[in-house]
């Protein structure tokens, strides 16, 4: 079995100096993307030409919308335009549902070349920064439903012997809780957490702060507004892979501290590479449908 340090030992380590985080360069800001002038989208994918850049989404087979992605001008965060998902009930047969875009590539090139790539371990501070907002007529998922994700892709490979551990995936996500761990019973409220995984924490079953990997859990409003910034550290310390994660809500830090997550590639059949992603990502639901908006998303690192 593994052994992990504490959160103590982290933080002693991490942010007590002796550590390379204070050695760690000033985040630069690397992207913005508020779907306005210059921004579009054809066929799906989202054509930046401000910044000579396109976002072509990953869309499983099975996933169902009738309305298509694209950037609305009615009700936004920051006028005139802000990106809609949709996703309308499952195709029979269909395990999951996805129409993610990854805003922050973890293999395509990127403005300001390798220095801007998010890795495990690297000691860099990411700092991102999204509003979303759920539309007035979304259904509760009936199970697992992601709108963020910092992604870590498996590769080919063996894990460790005698783990029962499916390393990578949704590292660091925002996930609405499902209809059978609510609590608010309003039809205007969804609720959500702020959750990781680790060797340590691979799954939720509370959807709360029982669950190793959760870090927060919330209450948002149907059809408002909402504005989600994340700081998201990554070290190497002896071997052991963690670091510090922020969480803000509106402006109100809701989370500050240090935890492990993500998994060591020299470990487990990972890469080294993040990704950030936005969308809706869900298992299959047969009658669910939910509408996401999107707007103002930046990145610095």
């Amino acid at each position: 079995m593994m052994r992990w340090m504490t959160a103590a030992k982290w933080v002693g380590i991490l942010l007590g100096g002796t550590a390379a985080a204070a050695d760690a360069p000033e985040p630069q800001h690397r992207l913005s993307m508020d779907f306005d002038e210059g921004q579009s989208v054809a066929a799906d994918t989202i054509v930046d030409r401000r910044g000579n850049q396109d976002f072509r989404p990953t869309i499983d087979k099975g996933t169902e919308a009738a309305n298509r992605p694209q950037i609305v001008s009615q009700g936004c965060h920051t006028p005139p335009g802000c990106l809609r998902i949709s996703l309308d009930p499952s195709a029979k047969g269909a395990p999951k549902n996805k129409i993610m875009y990854s805003f922050w590539s973890h293999y395509k090139p990127l403005p300001g070349g390798e220095q801007g790539r998010m890795r495990i371990g690297d000691n860099d501070i990411t700092h991102i920064r999204f509003s979303m907002k759920l539309d007035q007529h979304y259904d509760t998922p009936l199970h697992q439903m992601i709108h963020f994700q910092i992604f870590q892709p498996q590769e080919a490979g063996k894990n460790p012997d005698g783990q029962n551990i499916t390393p990578g995936g949704p590292v660091v996500s925002l996930r609405i809780v499902p209809v059978s761990r609510r609590r608010d019973k309003s039809p205007d409220v969804e609720e959500f957490i702020i959750a990781v995984r680790s060797p340590a924490a691979q799954s939720y079953y509370y959807f709360d702060t029982r669950d190793p990997g959760v870090l927060y859990r919330g209450a948002i409003r149907k059809g408002e507004w909402n504005t989600y910034g994340f700081a998201l550290q990554s070290s190497d310390v002896g071997g052991e892979i963690g670091g510090r994660i922020a969480f803000w809500l509106n402006g109100q830090e809701k989370v500050d501290k240090v935890v492990p997550w993500g998994f060591d590639p020299a470990k487990f059949a990972v890469s080294q590479n993040l990704g950030f992603e936005l969308g809706s990502y869900r298992s299959a639901d047969a009658t669910g449908q939910q509408t996401v908006y999107f707007d103002d998303v930046e990145i610095d690192r």
